[in-house]
């Protein structure tokens, strides 16, 4: 059953709405589809912005979570995603986050195919990253993005997820046309 703003109005807390958000994507991105980047990304046209938006970060949520900022780049490496996380960062009303991601997505751009192919040169990854500058320009972003998410709490930078569909739920339900 698809997502309605009466579901988002009336949840509960944070951690529910959330539940009925990430449920809601799950439903309309299944693994079939994730797994077909083509399919994906042709899929995440017809959903509405906000819910668009909230899987264009979801990535990055899991990268600031499990590694930082500069190994983010590392992990994603379809031009696509990272155009669609920093679209989502600005629809989600994270300005700041996504200005220092785009800084980011810049600074890596001539790096590109290196960070493509894996080869570093025969350095690890950690070590290329400091080699190149990346990590020392990626270390205060990496602070700002940790201390922002410490500030909203659990939910880390999904909690916009939470926020933006309170604030705009007509933008996170998929309306059917009618002839």
């Amino acid at each position: 059953m698809a997502l309605t703003e009466q579901w988002i109005l009336e949840a509960p807390d944070d951690e529910a709405l959330y539940d009925i958000l990430s449920g809601e994507l799950s439903r309309l991105l299944p693994d079939s589809i994730q797994n077909d980047r083509d399919l994906y990304h042709l899929t995440l046209t017809t959903l509405p912005r906000g819910l668009r938006a909230m899987a264009g970060i979801h990535f990055f949520d899991v990268s600031m979570a499990l590694d930082d900022l500069a190994w983010h780049f590392g992990n994603q490496n379809d031009e696509r995603d990272r155009r669609e996380t920093s679209n989502g960062l600005r629809e989600l009303e994270l300005p700041e986050i996504a200005d220092m991601f785009d800084r980011m997505w810049t600074f890596f751009k001539p790096h590109m195919e290196t960070l493509a192919s894996s080869d570093y040169g025969g350095k690890d990854f950690y070590g290329w990253l400091n080699e190149v500058g990346a990590q020392a320009l990626a270390d205060p972003m990496d602070k700002y993005i940790w201390d922002h998410c410490e500030k909203v709490g659990g939910l880390g930078l999904l909690k916009s997820w939470v926020d933006y569909a309170r604030k705009y739920p007509e933008r996170c339900v998929v309306t059917e046309k009618r002839a």
